[in-house]
């Protein structure tokens, strides 16, 4: 017997709106409801699920525990809902498709484009649709079929159900200003950071990443200050730019700013601390226009003419 959901999709628009307004009259109003039609959804809502989903603090609303964790598997599900709805809409105009696509590195965006054009040669009726949301946990939303091909670095665990390819390897650097001090430096011990703020994109020094792990050996030092900044607009890179702080980034992301000599870049330790970047796919036979995007991604992501295994056996040879 299929259980019920307390869940409805008003539900769902319902803990949206409150967590991003606070307020009962802003949420309605966005809503196109009343204010009471509102608080009568919440407490039923809250009924069906037995304890409260958000308290009043300040004349706002401010969600609980619980709240919180609803309010982001809501984003998630209508997400989900409206790629659907979109989806089925093309499929009924006559489209054959949709591809669903996240990477770990928000500047890989920026080569999207040219990608994007010669698959749409060879694969007219598919559309590739960009999920940024999946980018923190790539391989969970590919086993569960919300995500079609992931762009990851470094070591992925505890995905056996998901196809790994290598593609190639890169350099993760700090980027600085001209007028920092480090920028006479080719390369810095990781202790160099203990006096510096750093903007980098939540996530990086979570305790599972490559940073945070390669900081922990170094004797768990920790920048001064570590700012989470998100790396789309370029913002990091112009606060670099001013001195204010250093950013961390893959060295190709950051070549157009190098090439024009407008940041310096630094490694990190004396051999580097280097990413290995891989496509992520379901671990099963890719269909065509599957095959034709990875195809087209090996011609157009950076360097992703020498893969690591290439680059691998040129070293022992």
């Amino acid at each position: 017997m299929t259980a019920v959901s307390a869940f409805e999709t008003r539900h769902l628009l319902l803990l949206v709106a409150l967590e991003e307004t606070g307020s009962l009259n802003a949420a309605a109003r966005r809503l196109h409801l009343t204010p009471s039609a509102l608080s009568l959804q919440l407490r039923d809502l809250e009924e069906r699920l037995g304890g409260a989903l958000f308290q009043r603090r300040w004349r706002r609303l401010v969600a609980t525990a619980a709240g919180r964790h609803l309010t982001e598997v809501a984003r998630s599900v209508l997400g989900e809902l409206g790629r659907a709805e979109a989806e089925a809409r093309r499929l009924l105009n006559g489209a054959t498709g949709t591809l669903r696509l996240t990477t770990a590195c928000h500047h890989s965006y920026r080569w999207l484009p040219d990608l994007l054009k010669d698959f749409a040669r060879t694969c007219p009726d598919i559309e590739v649709t960009v999920v940024p949301e999946a980018a923190a946990s790539p391989c969970e939303w590919i086993v569960q079929g919300t995500l079609d091909v992931a762009l990851v670095a470094g070591e992925i665990r505890n995905a056996p159900r998901v196809r790994l390819e290598p593609l190639f390897r890169d350099e993760l650097v700090a980027l600085v200003g001209r007028g920092h001090p480090w920028c006479a430096k080719k390369a810095v011990e990781l202790r160099a950071f203990a006096d510096q703020h750093v903007w980098a994109e939540a996530g990086t020094f979570h305790r599972d990443s490559l940073v945070a792990r390669a900081f922990a050996e170094a004797g768990s030092i920790l920048p001064r200050r570590v700012t989470a900044l998100p790396l789309t607009g370029g913002a990091p890179l112009e606060l670099a730019r001013a001195n204010l702080g250093i950013t961390l980034a893959p060295r190709w992301s950051a070549e157009p700013a190098l090439a024009n000599g407008e940041l310096h870049a630094v490694s990190l330790g004396p051999k580097g601390l280097w990413l290995d970047w891989s496509v992520a796919t379901r671990a099963e036979e890719p269909e065509p226009p599957l095959e034709a995007f990875l195809a087209a991604l090996r011609l157009h992501h950076p360097r992703a003419r020498e893969p690591v295994a290439q680059r691998s056996r040129r070293r022992r040879s």
